[in-house]
């Protein structure tokens, strides 16, 4: 709690923000622990080239009528015995199933590593979007606070008048409600600018009650980008850690193809065993038991052998295994062909509102320029009395409605921005990192 204070105490900039977010979410250390275990998966896959041993032991005790361990012969005398084996098997053929697992393995470990590189991507534009809420509304505050300050210098003014006769009463009474208004509208905004903070920490995982102060270090300069969809969709699907994730799938599904197709073929394998005992029947020529190290050695036997197991006919259940395989192959090809549709037609949609942005801002920015002179003209003309207290306020609206216009074109293009660096391999916290 003291540690996350501190660090609520510094300024923010958007790369801060993503890697405090990244190192403290703890969504994703559930990808990390998938990711771990997909990776045991593995090498419990080529472990299973090994030969299987194994050992066993048994020792009881017999009564009443009984097979005797040396003759086979039933008798009836109380005795006690133990026996110990040791055995080991190894595939000499499978039919590649080995072979095959390890490969599906490798390729679900690929997947499961691109979907927590994704998930990291996803939590990383998920913290950009609140960041650049929190400096939209900041933004907005700081033109409501504009506002209320115009107004009550333009009431001082007009309370001033009014009592001189220059101005009626009724234009009082109507600055007075829309200064109300606005003294509204700001306390709105500060309360979705809260709201706005409290998400975004929540994205963090930061824990504190101090106030956030946010850096937006992002240039200001806007310009107009020109970026050809389809080269910049073959560049994106090249690294991208979400295609990739499901080009992963694909091809772990035509390994799983492939171990269905394992069931097919014949197996072998070779096996070998030794093992010895004692038996308290087993006696010398005087009826005395022969002791253990004698019968260690002696009761000694090995064995060596292979065997070879043909399917034959297994109620066609492993060609049913088969024919569903090629219809997952088949699905999970139509899914990546539908998502590399999505993801072009959202790129080209991307590409095609950074232009619209652009086009606005400047459009918006020529505007406040016209509005703000617009404003001042009124403004002068309000107090000589040459227009009404409705033209002087449609034009102040109008000019805070452009500077809130402006606002918004600028923080969604600086967005749109970011998603274009990210379509080029440029994870854009690291960048800033790095400069820094």
């Amino acid at each position: 709690m003291i540690g996350n204070t501190v660090q609520a105490q510094q300024k923010w900039s958007l790369s801060q923000c993503i890697s405090y977010a990244i190192e403290n979410n703890i969504n994703l250390k559930e990808y990390e622990i998938l990711e771990k275990l997909s990776l045991e998966d593995v090498q419990q896959a080529k472990r299973n080239m090994l030969p299987g041993i194994s050992a066993s032991t048994r020792a009881g005790l017999s009564f009443g009528r009984s097979a005797d361990p040396n003759t086979n012969d039933y008798i009836n005398t109380e005795f006690f015995s133990s026996s110990f084996d040791l055995g080991s098997s190894i595939a000499v053929f499978d039919g590649f199933r080995i072979q095959n697992q390890i490969k599906y393995q490798k390729f679900r470990k690929q997947a499961s590593e691109y979907i927590r590189i994704n998930a990291t991507d996803d939590l990383a534009f998920n913290v950009m979007v609140a960041f650049f809420d929190v400096v939209y509304y900041k933004g907005m505050l700081g033109i409501a606070n504009e506002q209320v300050e115009a107004s009550k210098l333009s009431l001082k003014t007009t309370e001033k008048k009014v009592e001189v006769g220059l101005k009626a009463k009724t234009d009082l009474l109507d600055m007075r409600a829309n200064l109300e208004r606005e003294e509204l509208n700001k306390i709105q905004i500060e309360n979705t600018l809260e709201t706005a903070t409290l998400k975004l920490k929540q994205m963090m995982n930061l824990i504190s009650a101090e106030e956030m102060e946010l850096v937006d270090e992002s240039s200001v300069v806007i310009n107009e980008q020109v970026a050809q969809p389809r080269q910049l969709f073959e560049q994106y699907t090249g690294w991208s850690p979400y295609y990739q994730s499901i080009y992963a799938n694909v091809k772990a599904t035509e390994k799983g193809l492939a171990l269905s197709r394992s069931a097919l073929y014949p197996s072998i394998y070779a096996s070998g065993s030794i093992g010895t005992g004692f038996y308290e029947t087993n006696t010398d020529a005087e009826g005395n038991t022969l002791a253990f190290s004698d019968q260690w050695k002696n009761n000694k036997s090995q064995y060596v052998g292979a065997s070879l197991s043909i399917p034959v006919f297994s109620r066609w259940s492993n060609r049913s295994e088969v024919k569903k395989a090629k219809l997952e192959l088949e699905r999970a090809q139509n899914n990546l062909d539908d998502e590399r549709q999505k993801m072009f037609f959202e790129m080209v949609n991307d590409l095609t509102e950074l232009e619209a942005l652009y086009k606005e801002h400047s459009q918006y920015v020529k505007r406040t320029e016209v509005d703000e002179l617009a404003f001042q003209a009124a403004e002068k003309k309000f107090d000589q009395g040459l227009i009404d207290i409705n033209d002087y306020y449609i034009a102040k609206n109008r000019l805070a409605n452009t500077q809130s216009q402006v606002l918004r074109s600028r923080t969604q293009w600086e967005i749109k921005m970011k998603v274009l660096q990210f379509y080029r391999g440029q994870r854009f916290w690291e960048l800033d990192e790095s400069a820094q």
